[in-house]
């Protein structure tokens, strides 16, 4: 029994931190796109600054979980 509720406390931490995140970006992509489009004309420097930051994340998400000898293999 103290497991199941220690999972569920921390599936309800999760679900709250992915909504933060989630409501950050429904902000910032939008005005990423405006940003981009008032001072250069398009959005092609939002584009590239998302594509920088996915190859962050993945980068990121390789080396600690992914890779051999990873601290937290998955």
């Amino acid at each position: 029994a103290g497991t199941h509720r220690q999972a569920e406390m921390e599936s309800a931490a999760i679900i709250a931190f992915t909504s933060a995140i989630a409501a950050y970006g429904a902000f910032f992509i939008p005005k990423a796109y405006g940003t981009s489009i008032s001072m250069t004309g398009g959005p092609a420097a939002a584009l590239w600054c998302f594509l920088i930051f996915y190859i962050v994340c993945l980068v990121i998400t390789w080396t600690f979980y992914t890779r051999r000898n990873a601290p937290v293999p998955c």
